[in-house]
């Protein structure tokens, strides 16, 4: 890793834990019990079936989408490389069996080989300082047959087009 990537890293840790305590009150990171809920884990069942599974949750941050893969009766490791947005997962999910919380970077998750089901993670591949490395990694700790379910955006794409719908470009720079 150059020394570039490290210092990226550590200010991309430090942004997301300096917003860890408000996070979920942010437009899109909270996952309300009911209908949004639901849409969110109708992928993850027509993906991975109904069956529990063994799920790595990458950047769990505050532990949304851990809660809908739970309740799903799958077998979570919920990492994050946040410790305070690991210390809001562990009081949101206080007491819940078939989960684990570990501090680890999603980049070098550092799990065995071939020891899940499905690797899952949300708003993750965007802040990623080594992506291809990333998904070599994420690819490594699948069994033979797992899946990599990721739900992403295209943020600069969104504010690329926010930016040409409102006619702040010009012609040259399309």
């Amino acid at each position: 890793m150059t020394q570039a990537n490290f210092d990226l890293k550590e200010e991309i840790r430090d942004y997301w834990s300096r917003r860890s305590e408000t996070f979920d009150l942010a437009f899109g990171h909270r996952i309300p019990r009911g209908p949004e809920f639901d849409a969110w884990q109708k992928p993850v069942r027509d993906h991975l079936g109904l069956e529990p599974l063994r799920i790595l949750e990458l950047a769990c941050g505050t532990g949304e989408v851990t809660a809908l893969l739970h309740d799903l009766g799958h077998d979570i490791t919920a990492l994050d490389f946040s410790e305070e947005m690991l210390a809001v997962a562990r009081r949101k999910h206080a007491g819940r069996d078939r989960l684990r919380f570990i501090l680890a970077d999603a980049e070098n998750p550092m799990e065995p080989d071939a020891s899940f089901d499905a690797v899952v993670c949300r708003h993750l591949v965007w802040t990623l300082t080594d992506p291809a490395g990333a998904f070599v990694e994420w690819r490594r700790v699948l069994k033979p047959g797992g899946k990599l379910i990721v739900f992403d955006g295209d943020w600069a794409g969104l504010v690329a087009d926010r930016r040409h719908r409102s006619g702040q470009w010009t012609r040259s720079e399309l």
